[in-house]
């Protein structure tokens, strides 16, 4: 699902671009009867023809199910955040911009917490759901480790992580979880799961809140 070599070249690309200046844009670029644009007129064809292989590839795909789609649009807003966040500097990430106002580096973590407590109710439930066994009880705190494969220590440790080990450790955390419940079969969404409200909510429920937290944290 995720072309590794293609997202490192456009992002390769991007660092590259990131440091020019508007003079440095209007430098000599030729591209077939494009001669007087510039630099600046690279990145409008990369971009097209970027959207050019998305339509291509997208006439290959079988048709997705209502999870892959929903995962979609997680995906999207997913990639919004690393494009507004390309290219912070750590001082950057950590600096307070009013009082009583988090740091990009606390709404990120804030951002990377959820997402690790979303996947858990998730795989949580779809476990118990095909084994036969789901029950509305909350996850125990053995299952809760084994789930996500890291104890309360480690979580707070990445809580307050710096900004850039916080992104490499989503950047490796987000594909997989795409794999993962791109599986989810369109019967299995309305199956109840448990968190921390009283209501059971849908495993359709959770999925959507990925993109809506993604939508919803940057007003803290």
């Amino acid at each position: 699902m995720f072309n590794n070599d293609l997202a490192s070249a456009v992002e390769n690309f991007a660092t590259l671009l990131l440091p020019l200046s508007e003079k440095d844009l209007e430098r000599e670029w030729i591209w077939k009867d494009h001669d007087e644009e510039g630099i600046r007129f690279a990145v409008f064809v990369t971009i097209q023809e970027l959207r050019q292989l998305a339509v291509i590839l997208a006439s290959k795909r079988k048709p997705v199910t209502q999870a892959q789609h929903i995962l979609g649009q997680y995906h999207k807003q997913y990639m919004d955040l690393q494009s507004a966040l390309f290219g912070l500097s750590e001082s950057q990430a950590n600096q307070i911009p009013a009082e009583n106002e988090w740091s990009v580096r606390q709404v990120y973590a804030h951002i990377l917490g959820a997402e690790i407590n979303f996947s858990a109710v998730i795989r949580y439930a779809l476990e118990k759901h095909r084994a036969g066994n789901w029950s509305p009880e909350r996850m125990s705190d053995e299952d809760d480790l084994r789930i996500t494969g890291m104890n309360e220590s480690e979580y707070d440790s990445l809580m307050n992580d710096s900004f850039k080990d916080m992104l490499t450790f989503h950047r490796q955390f987000h594909p997989a979880i795409i794999q993962e419940f791109s599986t989810i079969a369109d019967n299995e969404l309305e199956l109840p799961s448990t968190f921390w409200e009283e209501t059971r909510f849908s495993i359709r429920h959770r999925l959507h809140r990925y993109e809506a937290h993604f939508i919803n944290t940057p007003s803290k």
